[in-house]
Order: C-alpha cells, then sequence, then structure tokens
C-alpha cells in the first residue's frame, strides 16, 4: 500500500499552499504525470476520475501560516494535515507507505515514509497527489479572484507574473498575500 503525498503552491506570492495526501484504488487506471506539465483541463479530468477511484484528503496552510512559520514549515504542516485527515477517511493507511515529493519531511505521526526528488514524475501515487493539490489550490484562487477582482487571481493564481507584480505597485495587499515574500514585504495590507 502506497500514499503519495505533494503540495501546490510553495512558489506564490498569494493564496494558501495546498498538499494532498492520496491513496489509489486502482494504480493500473492512472500515470505517473507531473501536475506543471499537464494542462488545466487534463488535470481536471484527470481529478475528476481520481474522487472515484482514490482516498484522498486535502488540507492547507495559510498566507499568515506562511509568514509565522516559513514557506517549508508551512508545506509540512498542510502535509501533515492531510495526512491526519487521510487517516480520519481511512485508517487503515496507517500501514501505508508514504512517499514524500522532495528532500525533506517532518512528521509527528507514526508512518513509514521515504522522500524522493521528483517523485511527482515518477511515481503514481505522487502524481495524482500533485494534481489533486493543484486542482484544488487553483478552485481556491477563482474564489479569491471572486473576492478580490481587481486582482485578477484566476489568470496568475497569485504566483510571481509580470501582472502581478503591476498589481501589487497599484492596489493595497489582501489577506491573501503572503507578507514575508518579496515584493509583498515592501507594500501593506
Amino acid at each position: 500500500m502506497i500514499v503519495g503525498v505533494d503540495e501546490a503552491g510553495r512558489g506564490p506570492l498569494a493564496g494558501s499552499v495546498v498538499a494532498c495526501a492520496l491513496h489509489l484504488k486502482n494504480p493500473a487506471l492512472f500515470v505517473a504525470k507531473d501536475s506543471k506539465a499537464l494542462s488545466e483541463r487534463a488535470r481536471q479530468h484527470i481529478y475528476e476520475k481520481l474522487t472515484e477511484h482514490s482516498i484522498y484528503a486535502v488540507d492547507i496552510a495559510t498566507a499568515q501560516e506562511i509568514d509565522k512559520f516559513n514557506i517549508l514549515e508551512a508545506t509540512f504542516l498542510a502535509c501533515n494535515r492531510a495526512i491526519e485527515n487521510l487517516f480520519k477517511k481511512a485508517p487503515q493507511l496507517k500501514k501505508a507507505k508514504f512517499i514524500i515529493d522532495g528532500t525533506l519531511f517532518r512528521t509527528e505521526h507514526r508512518i513509514k515514509y521515504e522522500c524522493v526528488p521528483k517523485a511527482d514524475k515518477k511515481i503514481k501515487e505522487v502524481a495524482c497527489a500533485s494534481v489533486m493539490a493543484k486542482v484544488v489550490r487553483d478552485y481556491l484562487m477563482g474564489v479569491a479572484d471572486s473576492l478580490y477582482p481587481e486582482w485578477s487571481f484566476s489568470q496568475h493564481k497569485g504566483y510571481p507574473t509580470k501582472k502581478h507584480f503591476s498589481l501589487i505597485k497599484k492596489h493595497s495587499l489582501t489577506p491573501l498575500h503572503r507578507l514575508s515574500f518579496s515584493p509583498c514585504k515592501d507594500r501593506k495590507r
């Protein structure tokens, strides 16, 4: 039994970091493909398949938690929350092997885990967790867009794009902006 764990949203200037812990019921239905290599439409299609063919949990660490703890610690927090929620859904997965995308992980959960760099490109469960996290994060940024339409979050998803940089110079920051990230740390809410 394998559970893949991955996140989306470490690099943006705004929004939460979103993590997913996922176990495939039938791994043969999926291939290992990093969510960043897929179109939005392809991710959405895979997401819909995953809701039926996996056991998963998604959770977040907020922009305020990112600012308080730093992005690495906030990523661990989101991943651990996702794992905890997965155990609530499927306690039997406590015995699974957890594959974490990356080189470093900390947890207080008593699990067997291995950190694998670029696991989202090699291991189906991690690739699928990556897709789930990315789709959920994109959805949250769409909600943010409806709350703060002047920020065009649906277009740049909070990432450091030319458009987002120009909006940072123009508007007061939202509660979704990460004040510990440049150039947000030089601006006010």
